[in-house]
């Protein structure tokens, strides 16, 4: 039998606490000067100790689990008042024919004093309580332990979630992008599928620790420019810029790297002209802002509001991500006007 031996610690702590303390308050109770009555009243409270253990775990693994069910409520009281006068009735046996006699011969105790009792009843009760109290306390506290847990876990849950849904819906995109240069029988179809590997291989790979460094998730985003390239011709133009003072500062693996595919779906995917894309990102003090900016024609179905609330499975998916990894640490703000789709990302890295 494995012993808890840290339960078993904290239990002995409450006694030796407590038996001191209520030696105190029944001085007081009495009206006697503590200074003087202390050690006698120090010592009835270890003679009478033996009783108010079998009453408090009594009580602790009988009678409060028959709270739990409500059916058993006459049990419970029943089983309470029945253990009351057990112990009533040891501890005044105790007191009479051990205590007594060994330490105040002189004294004739009589068990059956009124006012005995009702201090023998409110002694029992104040252990009782104390001790209930405690490990009332103690069980609420591992109930918001364990729902944190629980909550976590399902946040947790959803989180590897949303990140599986990333990887083949990042897939499905760039595997279009080859399907399309596999078809104009491009001679750099093999560049692209070279350089889809090195991008699928972190993300398979490098983006399964829960953090990563801005720099690496930069790297990745100039990347897949570098592979969307290889499918349009001189009617895209990328601006890319980077302004960054910590490249170590730890982000979330992915998260950036949506807004970068969206603008390439409904910029250069979505329209026929001439394509401008904007990617800028800046970290100062732990402050990171990303803005992705992309041409959009005036037809294109694409809805845009100041909350965030657009684009597809992938900006939905990050919009997610972001709320579970960041809660109260970003602003995402979307809008769409003068021919342009502008995502406004803001994220406080400092507590990450």
């Amino acid at each position: 039998m494995n012993l808890n031996w840290q339960r078993i610690s904290l239990h002995i702590l409450f006694w030796v606490v407590y038996t001191p303390l209520n030696a105190v308050l029944n001085c007081i109770l009495q009206r006697v000067p503590v200074e003087k009555a202390f050690k006698f009243a120090l010592t009835a409270e270890v003679f009478s100790l033996p009783v108010k253990l079998l009453l408090t775990y009594f009580v602790f693994y009988y009678v409060i689990p028959l709270y739990l069910d409500r059916s058993k409520i006459w049990k419970l009281i029943g089983l309470l008042l029945l253990a009351f006068a057990v112990a009533t009735v040891l501890y005044r046996l105790e007191t009479a024919y051990i205590f007594y006699p060994l330490f105040r011969p002189e004294v004739k105790y009589d068990m059956l004093s009124p006012e005995g009792l009702l201090l023998t009843e409110f002694d029992l009760f104040i252990t009782l309580a104390a001790a209930v109290t405690i490990k009332m306390i103690r069980v609420h506290y591992k109930s918001l332990e364990f729902e944190q847990e629980l909550m976590r876990e399902k946040l947790q849950s959803e989180l590897s979630f949303l990140r599986a849904q990333t990887n083949p819906h990042f897939l499905f995109n760039t595997l279009n992008n080859l399907y399309v240069l596999a078809r104009k029988k491009s001679d750099k179809t093999p560049d692209a599928i070279m350089m889809l590997s090195k991008i699928m291989r972190f993300v398979l790979y490098e983006c399964r620790a829960p953090r990563i460094s801005l720099m690496d998730e930069a790297k990745v985003i100039q990347d897949y420019i570098e592979l969307e390239k290889l499918r349009y011709n001189k009617r895209l133009t990328i601006d890319y810029q980077e302004d960054i003072d910590n490249p170590h500062t730890a982000i979330a693996p992915l998260l950036l790297l949506p807004f970068v595919e969206n603008s390439f779906k409904h910029g250069a995917g979505g329209t026929t002209g001439d394509v401008q894309i904007l990617i800028k990102i800046t970290l100062r003090d732990h402050q990171l802002s990303y803005i992705v900016q992309n041409t959009l024609d005036a037809d294109a179905d694409l809805s845009g509001s100041s909350n965030g609330e657009s684009g597809g499975i992938g900006l939905r998916n990050v919009q997610r991500q972001l709320a579970l990894i960041y809660p109260e640490q970003h602003q995402l703000k979307t809008s769409r006007e003068y021919g342009f789709f502008t995502a406004d990302l803001k994220i406080d890295l400092s507590a990450h």
